[in-house]
């Protein structure tokens, strides 16, 4: 059985094709799949959810990538230009060190899977490595693919009326190369693009900008405009046939989220303890992680948080250390970023275990690349796609252990060595998708691969 959408399209008797006699087959094997009931797949249903156990994702991105040195992949014994200024502590799986700046991380390491031969070949921008690790693609402004949350609201669909995919606080901003950072829904249309936030949840004039009806506009003139363009579409339908599918998916959520008291609330962090408020961070990653919890407890299920929206002139993990616009050096990973993140990611860990949702819930913390074996002669580290750490908790993976491993200088993979797709297909193989069965429409209606890669199957061992 061909999952498309949420179709299920019998190809022959028995247990059916493999994916690769699907692709010998060509699209011709479609039997019985028009075009205009292609086109009018809705959103959810692409996995035959009475034989998989759907789940969600949480991804936290750290934009701007810390230095494998200096977090999870720590090298003692090389020389100090190399090795950097901080310290390895022991976790609570035996053989297992990290930074001495993670000391919570480092109780709960035999719930985190750690992958330190991660690397790519295209490029040493932050644009390059943003691209891989959102969409399991490089491409450019004519090749389009769409975000891993995208793919996730065309095959799952959502659960009510907040977005299948939203990403927090806001959308990646100029980080030095263009703006092809890989969070759109490209082809698979405006219907599946995510959901923005748009504002900073820790500050204490929060709210949800697009969740708010303009200025004078009453429920009733939304409804009533709502009606109207029901009644426009009807008419375009008879006209057009199939262009307006994506467009009425838009409307639709659009007009959920201003008028659904359930979607406003699952934003309202008011709600939720003090303490627990606090045991996150006051800061905007800390919060935007609660909210996440809260997002996917109620309905949505493929939450991207990006921390930081550009590299230039703040604080963040790109550590040039350059004394201007790239300023940031050891003390700012000490200082605020190691304890901002180390807070936020136990705390959520902890929470959906608390409350029985880790399970189904898959955690990655994923960034673009990692940094130069070397400390460059201003005392920080420059881009590196040769090798870098991520790691994933949550759902059926299977915590403490370490995924392949980098040189002795952290400059390449030494064994097992990872490239940015199995990560995607891993994050879709834990969320219950069949990577050989489950197909998306692609460019020009083909049927195409969520992702060409195999999940890490020691992930799952």
């Amino acid at each position: 059985m061909l999952h498309v959408g949420n179709e299920r399209v019998p190809m022959c008797a028995g247990h059916g094709p493999t994916r690769r006699s699907f692709l010998q087959a060509g699209s011709a094997g479609l039997v019985g799949l028009s075009l205009p009931s292609w086109m009018s797949l809705e959103a959810s249903g692409a996995v035959d959810q009475s034989q998989q156990k759907i789940r969600n994702c949480i991804t936290i991105f750290l934009v701007g990538s810390p230095g494998q040195h200096d977090t999870w992949d720590m090298k003692p014994e090389a020389p100090a230009e190399i090795r950097g200024k901080f310290k390895p502590i022991d976790t609570n799986v035996p053989g297992i060190q990290i930074c001495e700046h993670f000391p919570l991380m480092a109780r709960m390491m035999d719930k985190v899977a750690l992958i330190r031969s991660l690397h790519h070949k295209t490029g040493a921008s932050h644009e390059n490595g943003q691209r891989w690790m959102m969409t399991g693609h490089d491409f450019n402004a004519d090749s389009m693919k769409p975000y891993s949350g995208s793919v996730i609201s065309r095959v799952f669909g959502s659960r009510g009326t907040l977005p299948a995919s939203i990403i927090l606080p806001g959308k990646i901003g100029n980080t030095g190369a263009g703006p092809l950072h890989g969070q759109t829904a490209a082809y698979i249309g405006s219907a599946h693009e995510p959901f923005f936030l748009g504002a900073d949840p820790a500050r204490s004039d929060f709210k949800v900008v697009d969740l708010q009806p303009p200025a004078g506009q009453t429920e009733f003139r939304i409804n009533a405009r709502k009606q109207l363009l029901t009644q426009i579409d009807e008419v375009q339908r008879k006209a057009e046939t199939n262009s307006a599918i994506g467009r009425d998916a838009a409307y639709a959520r659009a007009f959920n989220l201003l008028t659904s008291p359930e979607a406003k609330q699952a934003f309202d962090l008011t709600q939720e303890q003090p303490k627990l408020q606090d045991r996150y961070g006051r800061n905007t990653l800390g919060q935007s992680c609660l909210m996440a919890r809260r997002l996917i407890e109620r309905g949505a299920r493929y939450i991207t948080i990006n921390h930081f929206d550009t590299v230039f002139n703040l604080s963040c993990w790109d550590m040039h250390a350059d004394g201007g616009g790239l300023n940031n050096t050891y003390l700012d990973y000490e200082r605020m970023l190691c304890p901002q993140f180390d807070w936020a990611f136990t705390a959520l860990i902890e929470d959906l275990g608390y409350r029985g949702m880790l399970n189904d819930t898959v955690v990655c913390v994923l960034s673009e690349f990692g940094r130069t074996p070397g400390i460059n002669p201003r005392g920080g580290r420059d881009h590196h796609p040769g090798v870098w750490t991520n790691f994933i908790a949550g759902g059926p993976i299977k915590g403490g252990q370490v995924i392949g491993s980098s040189d002795k200088q952290g400059a390449r993979p030494q064994n097992n060595p990872i490239e940015p797709p199995q990560i995607l297909a891993s994050i879709y193989h834990a969320m219950g998708i069949d990577l050989e069965t489950t197909m998306m429409p692609g460019p020009g209606n083909r049927p195409i691969r969520l992702v060409e890669a195999e999940p890490i199957d020691q992930l799952f061992g």
